[in-house]
């Protein structure tokens, strides 16, 4: 009887140990963007031989509870976009977020500030952010999170 007890005991213990250690290996699938919105468009431009002159780049800063304030500054999306929207995926400490429009419908391009939350993120873990768009990846860089965490990356534009 006592060694059916212990048995059952071991059996549930491994378990819960067992569950414990996944839920650490997927917290990061909780990752997600919140509160998304943009502005613009602040000059449209209708010779797509010229990129917007503006300086493009991916401003951020912590905020409580684990987030992510994220500002792309000067995203550049056709004057027309129909919708602009992030998604996001979440590869082990990879964070891959793709900004895109639904519906481009004009011949010009405009510079757009695109804002939202990004998390909940752990404190003192390091991830790479890496922001593509439908031409692809445009930026990557680490960061460490933690409450103090802000910065600021530029966009290199290639001619």
């Amino acid at each position: 009887m006592k060694t059916k007890t212990v048995l059952v005991t071991l059996l549930a213990l491994f378990f819960l140990i067992g569950g414990a250690g996944c839920d650490r290996e997927n917290a990061n699938e909780n990752i997600q963007i919140k509160d998304f919105s943009y502005q613009g468009c602040k000059e449209i431009v209708t010779d797509f031989t010229k990129s917007a002159e503006s300086e493009e780049s991916i401003e951020y800063h912590a905020l409580a509870g684990g987030y992510l304030h994220i500002k792309h500054v000067n995203a550049v999306f056709n004057c027309c976009p129909g919708t602009i929207k992030s998604d996001i995926s979440v590869e082990g400490n990879n964070i891959t977020i793709v900004e895109n429009e639904t519906d481009p419908q004009c011949k010009c391009i405009c510079d757009y500030d695109l804002e939202y939350t990004l998390g909940p993120l752990s404190s003192n873990t390091e991830y790479t952010l890496i922001f593509c768009n439908d031409k692809g990846e445009f930026l990557r860089f680490a960061i460490k999170y933690k409450s103090s965490l802000e910065g600021k990356a530029i966009v290199k534009k290639f001619k």
